[in-house]
């Protein structure tokens, strides 16, 4: 598996420069991901580790008051990034409840693979979505010590950014449940037209 990712991978990957190819196989050996699924999940880790450690510096640095707020904002942010990347590459992304489905499906299966979905309701009226899996940032925010300054789930305010891009008047219910101690969760998303 390890030999097919790197083959997939050659044009990224066709500038390094080993001393010598002992060095190049060893370094592969040790250090490559071994298939597609622990590339993106330590990519993953890496993404809930920059959230985790900025959101501990700023309560170092300006209080734990002020965590919750920065969290909010930068969810909100990447719901609405996340939505305008989904309409460039799908222009005809329709602006009801449906589309919040899709902005999160899309967010998934680009840097998600902790998460599954299962689309329970698909309606321009009513969409209903559940989440399960690992909630890597949860568990990073624990990790930390600074669980207790985030309101959870962390993935409302991207909601709330999918539906200020749209334009769309809906209401949000949510169901938010922590499963183990390994931070499987399973987190049901209703989105109701107006």
């Amino acid at each position: 598996m390890k030999q097919t990712l790197l083959k997939n991978l050659s044009q990224a990957r066709s500038k390094d420069v080993f001393t010598s190819q002992d060095l190049k196989e060893e370094i592969i050996n040790f250090f490559f991901p071994e298939n597609t699924f622990e590339l993106t999940q330590n990519l993953s880790n890496v993404t809930s580790a920059f959230y985790g450690l900025l959101l501990r510096d700023i309560g170092v640095t300006y209080g734990n008051d002020k965590i919750d707020n920065h969290s909010k904002k930068l969810f909100y942010e990447l719901g609405k990034l996340k939505t305008k990347q989904a309409i460039e590459i799908y222009p005809k992304l329709e602006k009801d409840a449906r589309a919040f489905a899709l902005v999160v499906i899309f967010a998934i299966y680009n840097s998600s693979p902790e998460f599954n979905f299962r689309i329970i309701e698909f309606t321009p009226e009513n969409t209903i979505i559940e989440l399960t899996g690992v909630d890597r940032y949860l568990k990073v925010l624990t990790e930390l010590g600074i669980e207790k300054h985030v309101t959870i789930p962390t993935f409302l305010p991207f909601l709330e950014g999918i539906k200020d891009i749209l334009n769309i008047d809906c209401e949000i219910d949510y169901t938010f449940e922590k499963i183990d101690k390994k931070f499987n969760i399973k987190s049901i998303y209703h989105i109701k037209q107006l």
